[in-house]
């Protein structure tokens, strides 16, 4: 599938773009930036697609059938709308919207010109994840009765940092959504969803802390937090089932094994990790496979 990408920023110069280059099932045959140069420049390092000074021009471009949308959240639902309406499939960086409103018109876009649409939660293709979601298929921990994620470090970013700038920062923005994302990966669908968001520690015009409980529909509870007061980092996920549980600690694309608890034992899961700078290529292989 022959791929644009919206947007050269870090996230599509250190995973996108070396992803795309990394898989057979992919050609990155256009990007675009603002500051053209910058665009270019950007090119010369990933093989020479055609670079452009804006996304308007990207999805005029008649060999591109998928785009990747790499730029702050505020710009996601015009961006994805846009491609959509030039008959482009989108894969949207995370988080994919400011709100409800603009997920609803992201998806009616999609839908109304027969694309499709997927949010770039690159830890539902992490191997440890794909290894427990098997592990709970196979019924090894029975029925998953409570699920939970959590992330906590210290944030300190300066002024002008737009992780503290309203619509695009903020932890749950930030940091919750990846977790979340991973907490309904494994109980299902939500019933129920109720929240604390606050800024408990900093002077920020946006969240530093969440708290979240999930209802499922299929009768269990999840539990996500994030904590950006408090160093030093965590992240994990634990489910739990009616027979055992599973644990993934720490929950990072780098990590290469899982465990799962047993009333007769123990047992540590080996998972080949993913290599650097190539995170993304199991999820965009999967969104090219959907």
């Amino acid at each position: 599938m022959k791929f644009g990408i919206i947007g050269c920023g870090s996230i599509a110069e250190n995973s996108f773009g070396p992803s795309l280059l990394a898989s057979e099932r992919t050609d990155l045959v256009a990007v675009c930036r603002r500051d053209l140069e910058a665009a270019k420049a950007f090119a010369a390092r990933f093989n020479g697609p055609r670079a452009y000074g804006s996304a308007a021009e990207l999805v005029r471009d008649d060999r591109v059938e998928a785009v990747i949308v790499s730029t702050p959240t505020d710009t996601h639902c015009d961006y994805t709308c846009l491609a959509a309406e030039h008959g482009k499939h989108v894969l949207c960086e995370k988080p994919m919207a400011r709100n409800a409103a603009e997920c609803r018109e992201m998806i009616a876009a999609c839908q109304a010109h027969g694309v499709t649409l997927a949010v770039a939660y690159r830890r539902r293709t992490c191997p440890q994840v794909v290894a427990a979601k098997r592990l709970i298929a196979a019924g090894r921990i029975g029925r998953v009765v409570f699920a939970r994620t959590h992330y906590s470090g210290r944030w300190d970013p300066e002024a002008g940092d737009w992780r503290i700038e309203p619509g695009i920062g903020g932890a749950l923005m930030e940091m919750a959504s990846h977790r979340i994302e991973v907490l309904l990966n494994f109980g299902g669908r939500p019933q129920s969803v109720s929240a604390v968001v606050d800024a408990v520690d900093h002077d920020w015009p946006v969240d530093d802390t969440d708290a979240l409980i999930v209802r499922f529909e299929g009768g269990g509870i999840g539990m996500h937090s994030t904590i950006l007061t408090s160093p030093p980092r965590r992240d994990f996920a634990q489910i739990d089932g009616d027979g055992g549980r599973i644990l993934i600690d720490p929950l990072e694309l780098t990590t290469d094994h899982l465990i799962l608890e047993l009333p007769d034992g123990t047992e540590r899961i080996e998972v080949e990790p993913l290599q650097e700078k190539l995170f993304d290529l199991p999820m965009i292989e999967d969104f090219v496979a959907a």
